[in-house]
């Protein structure tokens, strides 16, 4: 409560609207008392309600240079007391005499005439709520001291009784304005609510207390509005070179969850903010939504990028490497991301949500890869096996997968095999289409080649190819289903 405590009246031990004759006399006094190694006992010390307070020469004589202009003056009048008339006068008396705050105040509040402000009741309405800011500490009641505040501020939030409190405290000095003394005396409030109650946001007070206030609060709101998008615009700035740095260099599975989850701590960040955002202007208003656009771009980010980092990878690694990588790339926490991204905009509109959406469901499918049914290793089925088929359905007539055959997924190591034995089902059976045609001295092939139109050395190549290879390939479960219903392979 350093705006009280520490007010230049309180050090000088006067009331606000003292002459500068009477300051000087009060310092001189002091001065004097210190010299002899005493305090001088000062009626506008207010100790107690307030605690002791050390005065040296060095200090008082600082004070001249913290009241010399007219807003001096008015911003720490407006944190202390002032006397403009006889009821003013007895409630300090009993202040500064009896030390009865509960009467002073009750004397104050007299004065006050229902808290309408009027050249009758602006000092009253002053020292009440000064003496009620005081009282807050013994007495905890948040709703009286926002009230006191409001009560307080409602004085130089008028320019007709401003020019009064100014008659009052600094009739010699230049003429002011509201806006100028409110610039001056809301960051001492803030500071003040601080102190007093920490526990609470002194933003979320301060609007709450100033509500009613159609000079304060507009300009207020948006203060408190820009300061709150000016943090979400800083965590975002924050996160987005984090996820730079996280992601530079070649790619390693630990960016698969290191990235995302600075988009989680993003998320978590800037909850606080956005919802009072979104309180003060509703979701639907365009600094809420421009606000979130910016948060959601730089989720997108520390979902997509490090992905697609990972499919460049893939796409420039062959067999095991690839194998191992997509073994490797737990998507888990980009899945999580973007799923919180999903529930969280699930009735707002922003141009990033689609794409959002997209990432996700394309993010998903890699996701749902099923392993290799070939080996039944555990390993992915990252790659896909061309088997060409066919099922005869009536006479000449027949059915076959197009595109080169059947797609069925299988792992690289699977599908490395079947290309092997592949070659070695054509070389097996070259070579013994070879010894025969030898050892025949030629008869076999004048025999398939007259007589069969090579149906013979067809029906060997294609035999030898489903002994080695085929049979292997049928046991796969998709495969398998379609040889039960008559699909046979190869082409007729």
């Amino acid at each position: 409560m350093k705006v009280i405590d520490n007010n230049p009246y309180r050090i000088l031990g006067v009331k606000a609207n003292a002459s500068l004759s009477d300051r000087k006399q009060q310092a001189n006094l002091i001065a004097q008392y210190l010299k002899i190694g005493q305090s001088a006992k000062l009626d506008f010390d207010i100790t107690p309600p307030l605690s002791p307070l050390t005065r040296t020469k060095e200090l008082i004589e600082l004070q001249g240079s913290r009241i010399h202009s007219t807003e001096d003056k008015i911003l720490h009048s407006l944190f202390w007391f002032v006397e403009a008339n006889g009821i003013d006068k007895i409630a300090l008396k009993h202040l500064t005499g009896s030390k009865d705050t509960d009467r002073a105040l009750s004397d104050f509040e007299k004065g006050c005439r229902g808290f309408a402000v009027s050249p009758d009741s602006f000092s009253a309405i002053l020292n009440h709520s000064t003496l009620q800011i005081i009282a807050y500490r013994q007495h905890k009641d948040l709703r009286k001291l926002k009230d006191s505040i409001a009560h307080k501020f409602s004085i130089v939030s008028d320019s007709k009784s401003l020019g009064q409190l100014k008659e009052l405290v600094a009739s010699d000095g230049m003429n002011t304005s509201v806006q100028r003394i409110l610039k001056l005396a809301m960051p001492k409030l803030k500071e003040l609510l601080t102190e007093l109650v920490p526990s609470e946001n002194s933003d979320s007070l301060m609007l709450d207390i100033f509500k009613s206030n159609t000079v304060i609060y507009p300009g207020l709101r948006n203060e408190v509005i820009d300061a709150k998008v000016s943090r979400i615009d800083r965590l975002v700035a924050d996160t987005e070179v984090e996820r730079e740095k996280a992601l530079k260099g070649n790619y390693t599975s630990s960016m698969l969850k290191d990235v995302p989850v600075l988009g989680e701590l993003l998320l978590n960040e800037v909850k606080a903010p956005l919802k009072e955002i979104k309180d003060f202007l509703g979701k639907s208003d365009p600094v809420f939504t421009d606000a979130l656009q910016k948060i959601y771009n730089e989720i997108n980010y520390c979902g997509i990028l490090p992905f697609n980092k990972m499919i460049n990878k893939l796409n420039d690694t062959e067999g095991k490497g690839n194998e191992k990588i997509r073994a490797n790339a737990d998507i888990s926490a980009i899945l999580n991301l973007f799923t919180n991204a999903k529930e969280t905009l699930v009735d707002i509109s922003i141009p990033i949500k689609d794409t959002l959406l997209q990432n996700l469901k394309g993010i998903g499918g890699f996701g749902s890869v099923d392993n290799c049914d070939f080996c039944q290793s555990g390993r992915p089925a990252s790659l896909k096996l061309k088997v060409k088929m066919h099922k005869f359905t009536s006479g000449t007539q027949y059915t076959y997968f197009k595109d080169g055959g059947l797609d069925v997924p299988c792992c690289s190591s699977c599908s490395g095999g079947f290309s092997g034995k592949k070659v070695i089902s054509f070389i097996i059976a070259l070579i013994v289409y070879g010894g025969i045609a030898i050892a025949t001295s030629g008869i076999l092939v004048g025999i398939d080649l007259f007589f069969t139109r090579f149906s013979i050395v067809k029906w060997w190549f294609a035999f030898m190819k489903k002994q080695i290879n085929l049979n292997e390939v049928g046991k796969h479960p998709q495969n398998s289903i379609l040889l039960n219903k008559r699909y046979k392979f190869g082409m007729p």
